[in-house]
């Protein structure tokens, strides 16, 4: 049976309380930020953010009151108007959740009608402008249902991705089988440009 001291070593938020940051060896892409908690669970893992966005200015302000070093690369606004940074870093990773509403049970459900519901797009228009070596897109579990044209969604997203040249694999996640205090269901896709697919 493990010790006291091994179980609370072993607890996700260790890393933070302790003040601990890995060397940031990777590169990393963050659209549809929020509040910066993906990146702050990255950059723990050695990632470096080199580009954020998200719409909402409270997020935003958030995200820099946690991170004053995002001040180099957090912005706000419409990532489909926004003018996209010249990167001279190669890009290991891209991160993007994007608008959950038009797919949530919680919501309308109104899907691709929902203008937000076709920000993927522009999502593979960003992959494809700096090839990231993965690409790793989260939303809720109602997007597996929706449809657009006739195909589901996902189906769509993996098209894009396998076009340019990303094996994709998916996988219904619940935050609380990984050590967070709430049941929350999310869907995770992860495109790699490796030779064998992500295994979750």
């Amino acid at each position: 049976m493990p010790s006291k001291k091994a179980n609370r070593s072993s607890l996700p938020w260790d890393p933070f309380k302790e003040g601990r940051k890995p060397t940031r060896r990777y590169h990393h892409i963050s659209l549809f930020s929020g509040a910066g908690g993906t990146d702050i669970g990255l950059e723990y893992a050695g990632f470096k953010t080199v580009f954020s966005n998200d719409i909402e200015e409270d997020a935003v302000e958030t995200y820099l009151h946690n991170n004053p070093e995002a001040r180099t690369h957090a912005t706000c606004g419409d990532i489909t108007k926004l003018k996209l940074p010249k990167i001279k870093d190669d890009i290991d990773l891209l991160t993007a959740g994007f608008p959950c509403q038009p797919f949530s049970n919680a919501g309308s459900r109104k899907g691709t009608a929902d203008p937000r519901g076709k920000l993927y797009v522009r999502v593979m228009e960003i992959v494809k402008r700096y090839k990231p070596n993965v690409v790793m897109l989260e939303n809720v579990r109602g997007i597996t249902t929706s449809k657009h044209a006739g195909k589901p969604v996902i189906q769509i997203i993996m098209t894009h991705l396998k076009k340019l040249g990303y094996l994709t694999s998916f996988k219904l996640l619940d935050a609380s089988d990984h050590r967070v205090g709430q049941r929350r269901l999310r869907l995770i896709i992860v495109g790699t440009r490796m030779k064998s697919h992500f295994i979750f």
